[in-house]
């Protein structure tokens, strides 16, 4: 099971998230579990690293919130390694014509 390591703020605003009407739907139980989380933390760890063990799915969840709220795109490797294979296609064409 993936362990995710946030502090208590980054908890909060993934619940906020989770949430929030705009956010995709959350899978079954997990703002359950972050909200359990935050019932049990107490306010003097706002900037110690807390650990919730998640399944897979919830997981990837939470990593998608926090790159929504970091402003960080997880697909953006993905993205910039197909255009850089799709140029290397273009270019080889245009040598080979």
């Amino acid at each position: 099971m993936p362990r995710i390591v946030l502090s208590l703020e980054e908890w909060r605003a993934v619940a906020r998230e989770l949430a929030a009407a705009h956010t995709v739907a959350a899978p079954p139980g997990l703002a359950e579990r972050v909200r359990e989380l935050l019932e049990q933390a107490h306010d003097g760890w706002a900037e110690q690293a807390i650990a919730l063990e998640l399944d897979e799915g919830s997981a990837e969840a939470v990593r998608a919130v926090q790159g929504e709220l970091m402003g960080t795109d997880p697909a953006a490797g993905q993205r910039s390694a197909s255009v850089a294979e799709a140029d290397e296609i273009i270019r080889d064409h245009q040598r080979r014509s």
